[in-house]
């Protein structure tokens, strides 16, 4: 064997073992610790994510509910309005009724 083929066998067998020995040194690639805080990162975010859609869920719930409440409200005032415009009504009328009343009842001299 030529000295060429010979080193190249050595390095074929023992890279390997420098790769490998590397990983366990946390030399190259990812630590362990990490992979660790890019798991906990990606669920921050995902908690962040599900809270925002949560928030964004509940004011338009809100959105909702006090624009029901408001046609209620109106509605209620409409009526409120519109049983006092009746009341007047019948009050004015009472009036009128009792003067004209009053004039039948005036005695003619």
């Amino acid at each position: 064997m030529k000295l060429w083929q010979s080193l190249l066998v050595v390095i074929f067998l023992i890279s390997p073992l420098v790769l490998s020995s590397c990983d366990l040194l946390g030399i190259g690639g990812k630590s362990k610790e990490q992979e660790y805080l890019e798991q906990q990162l990606e669920l921050m975010k995902q908690q962040q994510e599900a809270a925002q859609k949560a928030q964004e869920e509940y004011n338009e719930n809100l959105r909702k509910a006090l624009e029901d409440y408001m046609r209620q409200y109106t509605a209620y005032q409409q009526s409120q309005q519109e049983a006092q415009i009746q009341a007047l009504e019948q009050q004015q009328q009472q009036q009128q009724q009792a003067a004209q009343q009053e004039k039948e009842d005036i005695p003619y001299n």
